[in-house]
């Protein structure tokens, strides 16, 4: 007998070791749910005490919020193995994954219940990295997106162009409607693509329709499509509209303020539902695309003269991006001037270059045509101008005068001369105008801003150079 109990503390002793080398955390129930032995590895792993759980019931714990249920207690009940993440509550908060495994006698009862643990903090810390990991690849992708079609397709030199940049990339980062607003030709379209290309639906189609460039009679059957019979002429079996078309893509209603009112109620339930019924349908079709508008006119007076739907509006309208005119950003200009000067250069194998001061003109241009205008302009200086250097005497009459009247002075340098020589000569013509306008020292020395000895002094080296160069002074300087 005695013997007997050696042997028993011998192989309960070597369970206990093989218990104890577990990294996972493995305890023993009785088929009531007391502890009878636990592992070092569920102390690591949950942070409670190994004595406080040793002659304890698991369903204690729950009740004293150490654990939020008890494995132990759901294999005991289903006599099954049963697999649950449990939340305990210790020094800190953990979540583990329990695996309870009940074995059962001859009668079927349940003698003892063993459970493993494994600690799923690390396992969530990790996915959570991973998913952070994922989501930088995917802004560093955009971004790269961003920056190849940002010096591809738009010319951003101006600060406001360049803060339009930022915000368009942000917009393209979501599927919220678009509403651009600006006047004609400031470059809505190429913003429109922009957001396509780096968006998330950059795999998809890209529909463009202008409003204003189809017939009303003919833009409904466009948009929504038509099935076969519908109408006089309509094409044998059906035809799908473009709404249809944009499905998983990008769709620009290009001048959505010419879109006829008996449309705009149309397009607002294809908004709020997500489904198209073509001409002639009883059965609509599921679309999923990203809406973006564009309209040169003011929405909000067409809303109060009754053009326009308010509801509508307010649908297109979730994010607006304004683009303002390139009056308003000049210092685009002179990039997009020589973006264009390359392209039709290689267009028609031309060597064109421009002038320093046909720049200038082109740059104090208002350009009410925008950046249509401009590209419009460039090919016709590059397919009309003789040489091969275009100058101001190359460019059509409202350049040359689009130096406003207002200009207190304007000084083109036809050749490089010492600063010195410059400085002199200005000088000589102004106190020469002054004295010419005012009539005398005292009044010209109070334009001028200066003391009536100085202009006296001045005027008299003025008088001596004319006298010795009497072909000085050249007031189209």
């Amino acid at each position: 007998m005695v013997e007997e109990d050696k042997k028993f503390e011998t192989v309960n002793a070597k369970l206990d070791a093989i218990l104890q080398s577990s990294y996972d955390g493995i305890y023993i129930t009785d088929g009531n749910g007391l502890f009878l032995n636990v592992n070092s590895g569920v102390e690591r792993i949950t942070g409670v005490k190994r004595e406080f759980l040793l002659g304890a019931y698991a369903q204690d714990l729950v009740e004293k919020g150490v654990i939020d249920r008890s494995v132990v207690k759901l294999a005991i009940e289903s006599k099954e193995r049963i697999t649950i993440n449990q939340n305990v509550k210790a020094e800190k908060l953990k979540e583990v994954m329990v695996t309870a495994t009940p074995i059962l006698n001859e009668e079927g009862e349940v003698n003892y219940v063993v459970a493993n643990l494994r600690d799923m903090t690390d396992l969530i810390h990790l996915e959570n990295e991973c998913c952070k990991a994922k989501l930088l690849s995917k802004q560093y992708y955009s971004q790269l997106l961003m920056e190849k079609n940002f010096k591809e397709k738009i010319i951003a030199e101006s600060e406001v162009t360049k803060q339009l940049m930022q915000l368009a990339y942000r917009i393209a980062q979501v599927d919220s409607s678009v509403l651009l607003e600006g006047e004609s030709g400031t470059g809505k379209e190429v913003f429109t693509r922009f957001i396509h290309e780096i968006s998330s639906r950059r795999d998809g189609p890209f529909i463009c329709i202008n409003c204003a460039g189809i017939p009303e009679n003919l833009l409904e059957a466009e948009l929504f499509g038509y099935e076969e019979g519908s109408f006089t002429g309509a094409k044998k079996g059906g035809k799908a509209g473009l709404l249809e078309l944009a499905d998983g893509g990008t769709l620009f209603l290009d001048e959505i303020n010419s879109l006829p009112m008996n449309l705009q109620g149309k397009l607002l339930r294809v908004i709020e539902t997500l489904e198209v019924t073509r001409i002639g349908a009883v059965k609509s079709h599921k679309v999923n695309f990203r809406l973006i508008t564009a309209t040169n006119e003011n929405l909000q007076e067409l809303i109060n003269n009754r053009l326009f739907r308010q509801d509508l509006y307010f649908r297109l309208r979730i994010v607006p991006l304004y683009i303002p005119p390139l009056r308003k950003r000049k210092k685009d200009i002179i990039p997009l001037i020589v973006h264009y000067l390359k392209y039709f250069n290689k267009k028609y194998n031309h060597k064109k270059e421009i002038s320093i001061n046909a720049l200038k003109y082109l740059e104090a241009y208002e350009w009410p045509g925008n950046v249509r205008e401009l590209k419009n302009v460039i090919e016709r200086l590059v397919v009309i101008s003789v040489n091969d250097l275009i100058t101001e005497k190359d460019l059509p009459h409202e350049f040359i005068t689009s130096i406003k009247s207002d200009d207190k002075f304007h000084i083109i340098i036809k050749e490089i001369v010492p600063l010195k020589e410059l400085i002199e000569e200005v000088e000589t013509q102004l106190i020469d105008l002054a004295m010419e306008k005012c009539g005398s020292t005292r009044e010209a020395a109070r334009a001028l801003n200066i003391s009536q000895t100085s202009v006296v002094r001045k005027f008299k080296e003025v008088e001596s150079k004319l006298k010795r160069e009497p072909n000085l002074v050249q007031k189209n300087l």
